[in-house]
């Protein structure tokens, strides 16, 4: 069966049965605003207890003056009959989950408000629907209710779709993902992250965004480098905020694609904070952050029973590439792992800083470099010389503070391993 896309007006509906498959056709039925009416010989759902449901089997004179009956029992028998009876009583019928005695599918619907989109299998599999109903259901703003119900008020007075309204309709189909793609491969992509990046038609891409990520993105779909890499600046964080608004505007599906997980130091804040103050929608997708994937390819662990209850997350790096140290005061008698973000060029600062504090230089210390990448590897020393040990390894990398790191030793890991004595 071809489906034929028509929006129906209110039709009388006769459902028979109230179980769960009667359940999934009253909750569509009711939401299309129908008037329904229920026939059971009982309640096999709670769905229905608070519904008004006519106790009866089931008889001919039941299907007067309806025009759609849907057979939810399972009946084979009464399917069957009501498909033959159906020209008498001039109704048009659904079997359920029975093809051949079906004039009508359901689809799967979404819904913004009065807004409804619909899938069809034409009855083959309905799952496969739901799917593809869900995929689509991502991607549609919510603020397209309010603005069909403002267009909705406009054509009552005889407006019909005005050219003043493009602007409003091309800003409500706009949204930006906020998207974490990891620290570096395809492999520690989620699959959230992978089925939005293959809709997006503008990406603004961080510099430690691999190219086999980039290599997913549609082909038309339009890439900018806005990298904040230390003391080379492409964009500012301005230039990206109206970067994003502006091809939000236009309607499109715009994509900020950031290194590691945008909740850490992602400057996911400012900017959701800022498209969200202009009326665009925002969703955020998890990545996996270099702090947990370094961990795991040094054999680091940061919490581990009887030498560190619990790990702290800090940055070296503040805005305008100001040094920041006031973490190392947590280095005395601490029972915690320290990791620290962005710390590779403040090697030696933090090296002196940890000395004025009076922290021991003998704590143990990695450096781990390149991670999630072809090339990945470990640099194992302590806070004395940690200006050494960058000089071992290449940016970006993570810094990991702590006797935790000394356990390490005994883990297995990923690349290559340099220990200095």
């Amino acid at each position: 069966m071809n489906p034929l896309p028509l929006a129906l007006t209110p039709k009388k509906i006769l459902l028979i049965g109230a179980g769960k498959v009667a359940a999934q056709k009253a909750r569509a039925i009711l939401e299309s605003d129908c008037p329904l009416s229920i026939l059971a010989k009982e309640v096999r759902d709670d769905y229905f207890l608070d519904k008004e449901v006519k106790f009866a089997s089931f008889s001919p004179q039941e299907l007067e003056g309806f025009d759609l009956i849907i057979d939810a029992t399972g009946d084979e028998a009464l399917g069957r009959w009501l498909w033959e009876h159906k020209k008498e009583y001039r109704y048009w019928l659904n079997v359920v989950d029975v093809p051949a005695l079906c004039d009508f599918y359901f689809s799967a619907t979404v819904r913004r408000g009065d807004l409804c989109v619909s899938v069809s299998s034409g009855g083959a599999s309905p799952t496969l629907a739901q799917g593809v109903r869900d995929k689509i259901a991502r991607f549609l703003p919510s603020l397209l209710a309010p603005l069909l119900n403002r267009l909705k008020e406009e054509r009552q007075k005889g407006r019909i779709d005005p050219k003043s309204a493009l602007p409003s309709i091309q800003k409500a189909l706009g949204k930006v993902f906020l998207i974490g793609c990891g620290p570096h491969s395809v492999g520690n992509l989620t699959l959230k992250a992978l089925e939005t990046i293959e809709i997006l038609d503008v990406a603004l891409i961080d510099a430690l965004v691999g190219e086999e990520i980039l290599d997913l993105l549609p082909p038309q779909c339009l890439q900018i480098s806005v990298s904040k890499q230390k003391g080379c600046h492409s964009y500012t964080q301005e230039e990206i905020n109206e970067l994003m608004l502006r091809y939000a505007k236009e309607g499109l599906n715009v994509g900020r694609l950031k290194g590691g997980d945008p909740m850490v130091f992602g400057r996911v804040a400012e900017e959701a904070g800022f498209l969200m103050e202009q009326g665009i929608e925002v969703e955020l997708l998890s990545g996996v952050t270099s702090f947990l994937a370094g961990c795991l390819q040094s054999g680091i662990t940061p919490t581990l029973r009887g030498v560190s209850a619990g790990a702290l997350v800090v940055s070296a790096h503040l805005k305008e590439s100001r040094f920041h140290d006031e973490w190392l005061a947590w280095l005395k008698d601490s029972p915690y792992t320290l990791v620290v973000l962005m710390a590779h060029s403040f090697a030696r600062e933090i090296t002196l800083g940890a000395k004025n504090r009076g922290v021991p230089l003998t704590i143990p210390a990695a450096f781990v470099s390149k991670i999630d990448s072809p090339s990945p590897k470990s640099v194992i020393g302590n806070l004395g010389c940690l200006e050494e040990m960058a000089k071992e390894c290449e940016k970006p990398a993570i810094l990991v503070i702590g006797e935790a790191v000394k356990e390490s030793l005994k883990m297995p890991y990923i690349g290559e391993r340099v220990i200095l004595e």
